[in-house]
């Protein structure tokens, strides 16, 4: 279930953190979003996320964003977990630019 803290930046989460995932195997990929075009829009000096990949399947285990558009893109994410999308669909998706959802891309 995403939940989401309406502060500036939002802070937003779902699935499993790294303290979760004992004896899993993943990557935890982290991004400092504050030089994307995203974040600049908005003059965001705190912009980040981390997200855990599963290795093998692409699953995504969980999300962690702080920025702007955090309490909206967490909910592509909650779907990918609640039905096993992999990163590798997230990523080859067609989003519209610019905006926090064209960020998905690069976040898996």
């Amino acid at each position: 279930m995403p939940s989401a803290i309406y502060t500036v930046p939002a802070v937003a989460t779902v699935g499993l953190t790294e303290a979760d995932t004992a004896g899993k195997d993943y990557e935890a990929k982290t991004n400092d979003l504050s030089g994307w075009m995203s974040g600049r829009t908005y003059a965001e000096t705190v912009a980040w996320s981390k997200v855990l990949v599963e290795n093998g399947t692409g699953k995504i285990l969980g999300a962690h964003l702080a920025a702007h558009g955090a309490k909206e893109v967490i909910h592509i994410f909650a779907f990918a977990t609640r039905y096993g999308v992999p990163a590798s669909h997230l990523s080859s998706t067609v989003y519209a630019y610019p905006t926090f959802m064209s960020d998905v891309k690069n976040l898996v």
